[in-house]
């Protein structure tokens, strides 16, 4: 189904955690990332999944759903872009990150038979587009997951998802306060959509922080894990 990377981490595994990357980037660009998960994590089995197309922006990169088509000029990522026309540029995308999310779903479901691991034990994570598709996999599938973590994201397709939630596991959200990529502005929106819909949801910002992933949030979904799951 996907091209993936593995790491056992332990020697008697009981969490399955699945990252998902960004848009114009592919495993390699997060194996920073990756790496610190694997030093924080415990007894788990980490999937890092590739995108399965190739970037409408560059040809050598992966890309869960298209975004050129819907926003040619780069519109989401300028200062002068208001909040309801980012949210509006994302909505337009909403079918191909549900296609997305449903591909997602039934790859974590092989995972979980394979690994004999329950949705309890069952953690997504997500940077920018991955966060996106994270939230739109975990609020779509049929059961409940231990929790989605999401880095410089945003509720994409909000509109459609609200019609198809079916389950509500905990959310916790990071996000840089200098991020233009996925603008730092639109945290507050998602958050309040989230609440909206009874999600339970924290929120960790970064003074900082640009589109990027810092340890500290590493660490952070790492005991959080840990407390999940104890």
């Amino acid at each position: 189904m996907f091209e993936f990377k593995q790491y056992e981490i332990g020697a008697q595994p009981q969490n399955l955690v699945v990252f998902l990357h960004g848009y114009n980037g592919d495993l390699a660009d997060h194996q920073y990332a990756i790496d610190w998960l694997r030093e924080h994590l415990n007894e788990t089995i980490l999937l890092a999944p590739q995108a399965p197309e190739i970037c409408d922006k560059n040809p050598n990169k992966r890309q869960w759903f298209g975004v050129l088509k819907h926003d040619a000029k780069g519109r989401r990522t300028l200062a002068q872009t208001s909040v309801v026309d980012i949210f509006a540029i994302y909505e337009q995308a909403a079918d191909e990150i549900k296609m997305q999310a449903d591909a997602v779903n039934r790859f974590i479901t092989e995972q979980q038979k394979k690994y004999n691991i329950d949705d309890a034990h069952t953690f997504l994570i997500g940077f920018s587009q991955g966060a996106m598709l994270a939230i739109y996999t975990a609020l779509t599938r049929s059961q409940k997951i231990g929790a989605v973590f999401t880095f410089s994201g945003l509720v994409a397709g909000k509109d459609k998802l609200a019609t198809q939630i079916q389950a509500r596991p905990p959310f916790y959200l990071f996000h840089g306060e200098q991020d233009m990529k996925v603008q730092y502005k639109t945290l507050a929106e998602s958050v309040d959509w989230l609440n909206k819909h009874q999600i339970k949801t924290q929120i960790k910002t970064y003074p900082n922080l640009t589109h990027h992933i810092d340890e500290d949030e590493i660490i952070i979904v790492a005991q959080t894990i840990l407390r999940l799951t104890q």
